[in-house]
């Protein structure tokens, strides 16, 4: 697991650092840190937790193109792009938090939750709308990090970089709006849930900037060959997918007090998972017709949840989604196998991957 892998905990430490100077690189004269931080006051504490995945991706990536660091220094730059990473998933969950109503995000309450309870006369709508606001915040500090991380690169490794960067924040974008359009679609045997528009969604709204391109930066502000590029791509790619399965299936089933969110969420918001496209393919029209009337329901209880958990098990859809999760990682596995790389590295690569998809949180 990722314990094995070196310098992960002071790839964790570091970023965590940064992440507690935010602003750091967006302050002026006249905007201070003491301005942003009390604009950022009641919402603060969702940038102190977190897993720090995508900071170890690009850890990983730089690690594919430079072999294993052995020392405790990890280089600034690197640090910096991982706590751009963390700056922009932040912010990329803050919206995405609006968008479905949460009202848990890591333990704490979501966003718009704490803006609306700190500024109680405003209600629901100045919750939603300080939370957008915070959200463009935290997107501001994410691209000062990363102007910062590719500061010393060479013009075409900064270049390139940058196409990175800015093709991973086009590509939430696109799949926050597949994942949306998808929950307008009604529910019913004429409109079944697809399994193909399911995984389009994961390639595009997680997979992408959750595993690949992390990973990718990593390598790129090491100065990795094209070649190396194309090949850690091709590792990444089914593994991010297999990361964000699992992350669906905690979404369903996972333990609220690891996972920081509240049990069944994507069956509250409706969310066109492959979980029920599966379900939905595997079990009877009893079945059908309660996920057609619960599912996004907005009436549902815990023992109807239950219920639905059942049906996705009880179908084997749940098995069915272990075993396209092994399935990813086993043909990550074969592109990691085929890389040229040290072999210590891809020992490193393959815990990494591991741990991705092994996860309770």
């Amino acid at each position: 697991m990722l314990e094995e892998i070196s310098l992960i905990a002071d790839v964790r430490s570091g970023v965590s650092a940064r992440l507690a100077e935010p602003w750091k690189y967006c302050n002026s004269k006249a905007l201070t840190n003491a301005q942003l931080d009390g604009f950022s006051a009641p919402a603060s504490g969702l940038l102190i937790r977190g897993k720090r995945f995508r900071a170890i991706a690009a850890y990983m990536g730089w690690v594919s193109a430079a072999g294993p660091l052995r020392t405790g220094e990890i280089p600034d730059q690197l640090l910096d792009l991982g706590a751009s990473l963390e700056l922009f998933q932040t912010s990329a969950l803050v919206h995405d938090d609006i968008i479905d109503n949460a009202i848990k995000r890591r333990g704490l309450p979501a966003a718009q939750i704490a803006f609306m309870t700190s500024f109680p006369m405003g209600g629901p709508r100045f919750g939603d709308s300080a939370a957008i606001l915070w959200g463009d915040l935290l997107y501001a500090a994410a691209n000062s990090y990363f102007s910062q991380a590719i500061s010393t690169l060479s013009m075409e490794n900064a270049h390139r970089a940058s196409n990175l960067f800015v093709t991973m924040q086009a590509e939430v974008a696109y799949g926050q709006f597949l994942d949306l359009s998808a929950e307008t679609r009604e529910l019913s045997p004429d409109m079944p849930p697809s399994r193909e528009a399911a995984m389009e969604i994961i390639k595009h709204k997680t997979a992408r900037y959750s595993v690949v391109i992390p990973l990718l930066l990593g390598a790129a502000l090491r100065g990795a060959s094209d070649s190396l590029i194309e090949q850690l791509e091709g590792f990444a790619t089914p593994l991010g997918v297999a990361y964000q399965l699992r992350d669906d299936d905690l979404g369903i089933f996972g333990d609220q007090e690891l996972t920081g969110k509240p049990s069944g969420d994507d069956i509250r918001s409706g969310k066109r998972t492959a979980q029920l496209a599966l379900a939905w393919e595997m079990t009877d029209d009893r079945g059908r017709d309660y996920l057609m009337r619960y599912w996004g329901a907005p009436d549902l209880t815990p023992p109807i949840i239950d219920n639905i958990c059942a049906i996705i098990t009880g179908s084997g859809a749940r098995r069915a989604i272990s075993d396209l999760m092994n399935e990813h990682l086993e043909q990550s596995q074969e592109f990691l196998d085929a890389m040229p790389c040290d072999t210590e590295v891809k020992r490193q690569l393959a815990a990494f991957g591991s741990s991705l998809v092994n996860r309770a949180s």
